[in-house]
């Protein structure tokens, strides 16, 4: 009797199991059956990395909080252990890091301001880094700075009094940090609502970027213009929306993730230009936002509420990954804002994750942090991914008939896959092939599209027809001036007759 109803059990939830990382959306919001575009490929820990040490002991994960990649090397912060690891891309350890020797000009800088007895720097519950040509980045948060170091691992400069207001009353702990060419350096903080902190190379206070605006509907406006004073000051406090993570492009364009709320679930996702303005193209089916179906209110069963987005990354071609830390989800998205796949799962296995904090590209490959478990998951792009990243990358390049070719190959590995069908329609399109665009542009419901190949095929079709459409009209001219003449006659005949 078990075994019947073990075996019934997993009928019953096994394809639910399946379709939780095997999924995407349609056009009109319905969860549909996709092929993965990520496969778990390998992971490590303080275990696996323990192993390529002498001494095992000195390799310890506590709290792991953020990672990047430069250069093909893995930089890791710990939060508890205050130290940074520096991992190759074979996932073996190079150096562990927890106290920092200051440069010679630093030395003299700190002398210079009577400091003479500090001859090397710790952290403090750090929880962000950053690595560039320029240097290593950390957001030394408890310690209320950040700190910059060389390629040796040496402190070149600190960055601590930030000459704003905001920080007359509220202690500045940076949280994440990411800089651009020209060393300025973005900054989120804790508590701090105004936006992204941009501070100039020598650390001083620039601006706040990427404003996150309060936004009250109508009626809401309207009803808080009624009230008194104290009636407003007994209101529920808006806030706009805190980020929580960063990064740059080579642009200086600012990828940024935020909490959502009830004034932004849509908008959790940023591209800010230099300008301070978000610029995210949302030209998909739905907004990037991460699950678009979701229960609201509370339950005890069911994980509600909008995605949780964390940290974003960036690969080639404008495609980029956000990382969900409410579902353990990874939803990535082309430069356009089409959902491509989904991928990511719940749990304690190797190949799940319970709460991620990080995300980043190595190579083609994406690597997950998860801090519960203090491991990094590896993902690879599985035939489809690689399939549809191919054909994103060829249009890029103009490459189109190709890249309709490859189109093709994704359908026949999903035939669920409605952004593929535009794919191939904007090849015909540009081919001119209106008809055969209007085909494509319909299964793939892209109206933008589809309007602009049926005004190309309205054209088409007067053009060959115009000898037969101006013939008609001659004739239906003729036809009624010959009617109406014929009408005039009659009439003016009667008349004379009964004179």
């Amino acid at each position: 009797m078990t075994k019947l109803f073990t075996i019934f059990s997993l009928l019953i939830t096994l394809p639910i199991q399946l379709s939780v990382v095997r999924y995407n959306y349609s056009y009109y919001g319905e969860v549909l059956h996709s092929a993965p575009g990520m496969n778990f490929a390998a992971y490590f820990n303080e275990k696996t990395l323990a192993e390529t040490l002498l001494d095992p002991a000195d390799m310890v994960f506590s709290s792991p909080e953020d990672m990047v990649v430069y250069d093909d090397v893995i930089y890791i912060i710990d939060s508890k252990t205050n130290s940074m690891y520096i991992i190759d891309n074979d996932f073996n350890v190079i150096s562990i890091h927890n106290t920092f020797d200051l440069t010679p000009e630093y030395t003299t800088k700190l002398a210079g301001e009577g400091i003479t007895d500090v001859t090397e720097l710790t952290l403090n519950a750090p929880f962000g880094l950053d690595v560039k040509d320029s240097g290593i980045y950390i957001a030394d948060t408890s310690n209320f700075r950040i700190v910059k170091l060389n390629h040796q691992f040496e402190v070149i400069d600190v960055f601590s009094n930030i000459e704003d207001v905001t920080f007359n009353e509220l202690n500045f702990e940076p949280l994440k940090i990411t800089v651009d060419v020209s060393e300025r350096m973005y900054v989120v903080a804790k508590n701090v609502y105004e936006g992204i902190i941009e501070l100039d190379t020598d650390g001083s206070f620039n601006r706040f970027t990427g404003v996150n605006p309060i936004r009250l509907n109508p009626f809401e406006i309207f009803s808080r213009s009624l009230m008194t004073e104290a009636q407003l000051a007994q209101l529920q406090l808006f806030l706009p929306t805190e980020y929580t993570n960063i990064s740059i492009d080579e642009k200086s364009f600012i990828y940024a993730t935020s909490k959502p709320s009830e004034n932004n679930a849509e908008n959790q996702i940023q591209l800010i230009n230099p300008k301070g303005i978000d610029v995210i193209k949302r030209n998909g089916y739905h907004p990037p936002m991460g699950d678009i179906q979701y229960m609201e209110g509370m339950n005890n069963y069911v994980i509600t509420g909008p995605s949780a987005l964390v940290d974003i990354a960036t690969t080639k071609d404008g495609i980029y990954t956000v990382l969900d830390q409410k579902r353990s989800r990874l939803f990535t998205y082309d430069s356009e804002g089409n959902l491509l796949y989904i991928n990511g799962d719940e749990g304690a296995q190797s190949d799940k994750f319970a709460e991620g904090v990080s995300i980043a590209y190595l190579g083609d490959d994406l690597l997950l942090l998860d801090r519960k478990t203090r491991t990094v998951i590896v993902y690879q792009l599985t035939d489809f991914g690689l399939a549809v990243n191919e054909a994103i990358s060829l249009h890029n390049q103009g490459q189109f008939e190709e890249a309709s070719f490859v189109w093709a190959e994704v359908l026949l590995l999903n035939t669920n896959y409605e952004i593929a069908y535009n794919g191939i329609g904007k090849y015909y399109l540009i081919e001119k092939d209106f008809k055969k665009a209007m085909e494509y542009f319909n299964a793939g419901h892209d109206l933008y599209y589809y309007s602009k190949a049926y005004k190309g095929y309205r054209n088409e079709v007067l053009k060959d027809n115009f000898v037969f459409i101006v013939g008609g009209i001659v004739v239906l001219i003729g036809a009624v001036v010959f009617i109406k003449t014929r009408s005039t006659y009659k009439k003016g005949g009667s008349l004379l007759y009964e004179d």
